[in-house]
Order: C-alpha cells, then structure tokens, then sequence
C-alpha cells in the first residue's frame, strides 16, 4: 500500500497501522508490526537528532531533543519541573538508559488491584527479557569514575545495599552526557536500534508531524489527522487511514490527544511520577563528575518505595541548578570541580491530572503530592545526607531555596519526621505515568489488560501511560515489556475480528 497525494497541500496515505509517537512504546510496537510483514506508517512530532546535537553544552541539546527546551512544569504546590523528549527516538534519546525491572510485589499488586489479565511476573517476563535485549542491557566494564565510587563507598559506609546498574549501551566510552544525547551512538536508543530496524522491513516515518485528531466512527478509528512540515517549512496537511491505531505519545501527550478526541472516561485523570529532589555534594579532593559516566550505583535498600541515585552533572547542568538560588549559591560554581550531584526519588501517593486546552498544543498538567509524600521526601532527603558524608563530604546542600547546607551528618535529620518547607523545596522528575491504567477494573481503568481502549475496536495505548503506577524504577524496560505486549495482542485481536467477519459473509 503506497501514499499518494490529492492536493498539494494534503497527503493521505493507507496502511495496516499507523503508530503515534516513537519512543519506547511506538518503536516496540512497530518493531513487532513490522516483524509480523505489516505495513506500518510512524508520526513522530519532533524531528530527527542531528549528530552535531551530541553535545555537553545542555542548551543545544535541550533544544534538539527535549519538549519546551526542557522547562515545562506540572501545576501545583510547589510547581514540579518535568522533562519529556521530542525527537525521534522520544525519550530514549535523552534518559540515562538504566534498564531496571519493575519489583515483582509490584506488578503482582497491581495485577489483583486492577485485575489484569496475564500479569503476573512470570508472563511478563519474556517481554522485559526483549526489552533488555534489544538496548544490551548490560553492566558498563572498568572503572565507573569517582561519582559513581561516593554514591556505593556512603552506601556500604552504612551498611546498605548499593547495586550496581544495568544499561542500555554498546561500546561506550563517553563520559557523562546520556542525558544530552550520546556523543557516539553507544547509547542504544531507538533511534540506533528497533526504528532502523523497522524501516528496514519498510516502515515509514514522519517526522516533525503533529496528530491534530483520530477520527473514529462507529466504535472504529478511521483516519488519523496531523500536519507536517515539508522540508522547506510548509505545513502539508496528513491523513493516514489504517487498520490498527496505536497512540504511543507518552504519558502527557497520549491523554490529551485521546481526551480531544473525545475519549474521556478514565483517561488522564491519574498521573504518577517520581517526585524527585537533588542534593549537591562539596568534597575536599576533585571529584571532576564532567569527566566520569553517569553514576551507575544505586542505593536499593530502600526501594521501591525510595531510591537514591546520581546525576548527570557538566558545568552548564550544574549552573541550572544553582540558579535555583543563586544569591547563595552561586559562589559554589567556582568549585565546580570538587562537587557532585545525587538524587532522592520516591513512590507517591499524590495523583494528578492532564487535561488538553482548547487552542494550546500544551495540555494543563497538574499534580498534588500527598501529605506522606512530603515526608517520604524529607527521609530520602535525610539518608542522601547520611550516605554523602559518610563518603567524606564537606557540604552537602540540599535543593530547597534560602538552605545554607549541611556540613554535618549531625544535621542531615532536619527532615525526618517532618515535612520540608513547600514553598522553597524545587522538585523534578523525568519519569511519568499511569494516565491509562490498564484492566478489567472498569471503574479504575482506561483501557482493556492489553491496551485497547474501550468502545473503539482497534485503538491501543502503548507507552508510560499504560504502567499502573509509579513503579520506583527507571520506566523504559517496563514501557517496552508493556506495548511488545500490546502489539501481540492487537495483532491476535485483529485476527480474530477478521475471523469473525468472514464466518459472517
């Protein structure tokens, strides 16, 4: 099936499916599409990453890959910083590439809470052992640099388990800029692995092309409507007519889109996140964090329901940061070399909400973090504290605006047993979900335990929105395991639909 133009201005095209975005969960789907001979039409939003993007200067990079150059924030008290990749690719190309599987007790949980169909850990797992063999998930060989030597040194000091991170990689020899796109193609995104892959079966991606709308009549959807940009900037009107419709747009996106479409009941009402709150470490000796990788030790003795991680850390990354107060903190940019940066996330209990405006291609994100998640803030904040001077820190500065840091791991328990201050605190995730829970729960999902969405016969959610909950892990093994999943069971179904249809004629 081959595209033609009507007019100058409009293209429409037919395949047998059409995909929505090309991260994790679009590049999966497409990857088992392709596979099984169908013919497959992508529509990616963003644009493609030029190689000159690979760069440490975070400016350029947030503009090439990152949605509103990387400042976008979810409304509420305070107002949580959140970052979401457009390019091609999707959040792939701009994640650290920590491969992680969701906990066990999790997904069980989940499972009976939602009542999911062939859920267990079990059925899972030859999906997540896809996912990870795709990306060469794999432990990084050699020495891991002296970031990543504090996080495990502090956590062992006090006798936590501290475990060593898989990643997604092939050949890296970078230093820390996995989240400004990786300089040489060892970071093994989307990009470098399942969409060439897919194309290589015939697979055609649009770039730079926005979905407007699926149109959808009588319990089907029927086209999908988006605009383009030629390549001398014109806008062409898209319309792709398909079989299958996947929405793969991520976690904010896929809600608003299927909320414009008039798909509301259940959808994006319950976004989770990993509210997430940094802390820098002043040492006596150079750590020089630009030179070493991504630091890739956790502190998992506490987990899932907290973590404490590392950063990425370059000069221009960590001059953002001290803007957040720089009139006390901006003298620490002289000292750059000696310090280093780390993170407390934790599970919520906070929901929030995506809600599409009329005329703004940004939806409203809202999020309310939840009494004891302030507190479960304040602990995690306290045992970064405790594990960043037992690795020997000076200072250890926390992100909450007007602090004047600790300089003893005397005072690291400001915190514990009460909530931090709401209006000075700076929070951030890089991790959202849940705006299309999955199940039989009709009362608590959005779609079907395979990703469909109800009332309409063959539409599918296949990206972050699709993990229950906030799973206390990085998301993309899970995003993954989740839409290979999705594609099996939408190419069954369209199977079977087409069973039926011809024992009817």
């Amino acid at each position: 099936m081959k595209g033609r133009f009507r007019l100058k201005s409009e293209l429409q095209l037919e395949a047998d499916a059409v995909i929505i975005g090309s991260g994790a969960g679009g590049a999966s789907v497409a990857d088992v599409l392709t596979a099984a001979g169908l013919y497959v039409i992508m529509l990616e939003e963003g644009g493609p990453v030029p190689s000159s993007s690979a760069s440490p200067v975070a400016s350029e990079a947030f503009a090439a890959a990152w949605r509103g150059g990387g400042l976008t924030a979810a409304i509420g008290r305070p107002p949580i910083a959140y970052a979401e990749g457009r390019c091609v690719g999707g959040g792939t190309e701009i994640n650290s590439a920590i491969a992680q599987r969701a906990d066990s007790d999790l997904l069980d949980q989940w499972r009976k809470l939602y009542k999911i169909e062939n859920f267990t850990p079990d059925e899972l797992s030859q999906y997540y052992h896809r996912a990870e063999t795709t990306v060469n998930a794999s432990l990084t060989p050699g020495p891991l640099g002296r970031p990543t030597d504090i996080l495990r040194l502090g956590g062992e000091a006090l006798g936590w388990k501290v475990s060593e991170l898989k990643r997604g990689q092939r050949g890296c020899k970078g230093a820390n800029r996995c989240s400004f796109i990786c300089p040489n193609g060892a970071k093994q995104s989307m990009a470098v692995t399942l969409l060439p892959k897919s194309m290589d079966r015939g697979m055609r991606l649009f770039a730079r092309t926005r979905v407007d709308k699926i149109r959808i009549e009588k319990g089907r959807a029927t086209a999908v409507v988006a605009q383009s940009r030629d390549a001398g900037g014109q806008a062409v009107h898209v319309r792709v007519k398909a079989g299958l419709v996947f929405v793969c747009a991520g976690a904010i996106h896929t809600p608003a889109l299927l909320r414009r479409c008039g798909l509301r009941k259940r959808i994006g009402d319950t976004l989770r996140i990993h509210p997430t709150i940094r802390a820098t470490a002043l040492f006596d000796e150079p750590v020089n964090a630009h030179q070493s990788r991504l630091p890739l030790t956790a502190v998992t003795e506490f987990m899932p329901e907290q973590r404490i991680g590392g950063s990425v850390f370059t000069p221009a990354v960590f001059g953002l940061s001290l803007a957040e107060d720089w009139t006390n903190r901006g003298e620490l940019m002289q000292a750059w070399r000696f310090c280093s940066s780390y993170y407390g996330m934790v599970r919520p209990r906070g929901v929030g909400s995506v809600r599409p405006l009329p005329g703004i291609d940004e939806p409203l994100v809202s999020f309310k973090l939840a009494p004891e998640d302030w507190i479960a803030l304040g602990q995690v904040l306290a045992l970064l504290g405790r594990a960043m001077f037992a690795a020997d820190a000076r200072k250890v500065i926390p992100s909450i605006s007007g602090h004047e840091g600790w300089t003893s791991p005397d005072e690291v328990d400001d915190f514990w047993n009460k909530p931090l201050p709401k209006k000075a605190t700076n929070l951030m995730t890089i991790h959202l979900f849940s705006t299309c829970p999955p199940g039989e729960h009709r009362d608590a999902c959005a779609v079907d335990s395979y990703g469909r969405v109800r009332g309409v016969e063959n539409l599918f959610v296949a990206d972050g929105s699709l993990i229950p909950e906030a799973p206390g892990v990085n998301p993309q093994m899970t995003i993954m395991a989740l839409a290979f999943r999705v594609a099996e069971a939408a190419l069954s179904h369209s199977a079977q639909v087409r069973a039926r249809s011809a024992a009817r004629e």
